[in-house]
């Protein structure tokens, strides 16, 4: 009975270690895919705050960031992107959503609208992907 029970504890502990392994590998495998939406995310929220407060330069600072965080993105699917369509079309949506086109001005006076944009764009590739 005791030896049975050694050998439970045994295995117990080996599976443990064992599955602390394989969860470490498979963090490690996609920690730069998290890290991107992270700070997506991160921007996100400060670009939402800057157009609520009205802070022009904020909000320009932050959709700027924004946009190296989806050339970061592109380097972090880079198989979804070349690949599946349904992908290079919602990523090409959001660079379109963060690209202004009509200078600081405009986008100062819309940066509500603009900001649903780009929540709106982020949204439809998660309800896509996630």
């Amino acid at each position: 009975m005791a030896k049975g029970i050694i050998i439970a504890a045994l295995c117990l502990l080996l599976g443990a270690f064992l599955g602390n392994g394989i969860a470490r590998m498979t963090a490690q495998r996609h920690q730069h895919t998290r890290a991107v939406m992270g700070l997506a995310q991160f921007h996100l929220d400060r670009l939402t705050a800057a157009a609520k407060t009205g802070e022009c330069p904020s909000f320009n600072q932050e959709r700027e960031r924004l946009l190296w965080v989806y050339d970061e993105l592109l380097q972090a699917f880079p198989l979804a992107y070349a690949q599946a369509a349904e992908f290079h079309t919602r990523a090409d949506a959001l660079r379109h959503a963060l690209q202004t086109t009509d200078g600081p001005a405009r986008s100062c006076a819309s940066a509500g609208a603009d900001t649903k944009t780009i929540r709106d764009a982020c949204e439809a590739c998660h309800r896509e992907y996630r």
